[in-house]
């Protein structure tokens, strides 16, 4: 059987994780640890808390997946049986999403993710509609199973995103060594809004705008990789699209080649 590392960042709202873990207690898969980083006193934000996490477990061989759960998600109680499950039988899934519901389960606020810049969109609806798995751009870092094998693979989420992206930053990064991201809607976890985002509101709102402007960077503009590179400070849009046009021309001419072989 599995094990499951569950990680929790937990900030102030003591009544939240307890019925967190509460929930956690009346799972029927039971073969898991859990790790709370309390940030009550010196908030380090969700990335960091996370991998304070991956840093204690990923060296544990026995850990085959990671549950990032917020603390003010809670889990039906079938539900990381069926992500467990799920991930050991599709070896090409990265990361199992539950849908996430409110009390009645009637209306889903998050059943996979779809704009993920300048703010994550969500997609909603009936619950009676989300019946199948199904692929999504990026996993919601309020609740999903992580496969440990990935987080060793990957790398842990970018600690430069300190409070936001680093769920979508991280599938981006899976999805594009061949990973699938997958929601699962027979698990279902009740969950609201983010529980430390009541905390300091003028520090969070300036921490969500640097992030975005961090994931911008790194994945739309192309600006970390100009900064970093020894050609980067000579290339513009116009020089890129002409050597992509090269390479893919060069791709073309290779193809009918082979053909006529």
């Amino acid at each position: 059987m599995a094990k499951v590392a569950v990680l929790i960042p937990f900030f102030k709202h003591q009544d939240r994780l307890d019925r967190c873990l509460n929930c956690l207690k009346a799972q029927t898969f039971s073969n898991f640890d859990v790790f709370i980083r309390d940030n009550s006193d010196d908030n380090i934000y969700y990335t960091a808390a996370i991998n304070e996490g991956f840093e204690k477990y990923s060296a544990d061989a026995e850990v085959k997946m990671f549950l990032v759960l917020n603390q003010d998600a809670y889990l039906a109680p079938d539900a990381l049986q069926i992500l467990v499950e799920y991930l050991e039988s599709n070896p090409d899934c990265a990361i199992a999403c539950p849908i996430q519901c409110g009390p009645t389960r009637a209306e889903v606020a998050w059943g996979g993710g779809l704009e993920a810049f300048p703010s994550g969109q969500h997609r909603q609806g009936l619950a009676v509609d989300f019946t199948e798995p199904s692929e999504t751009y990026w996993a919601n870092g309020a609740a999903m199973l992580i496969r440990a094998s990935v987080v060793r693979e990957v790398g842990y989420f970018d600690r430069n995103l300190r409070f936001i992206g680093s769920d979508a930053d991280f599938s981006f990064s899976a999805r594009a060594r061949g990973w699938r991201i997958m929601v699962v809607p027979d698990a279902v976890v009740e969950h609201f809004a983010d529980a430390s985002g009541d905390a300091a509101s003028g520090e969070i709102a300036k921490i969500k705008n640097e992030d975005m402007i961090y994931f911008a960077k790194k994945w739309i503009t192309g600006d970390i990789y100009k900064a970093l590179s020894v050609e980067g400070p000579k290339l513009s849009n116009l020089s890129v699209k002409f050597t992509l046009d090269q390479l893919k021309g060069g791709l073309a001419d290779i193809e009918k080649m082979l053909r006529k072989s």
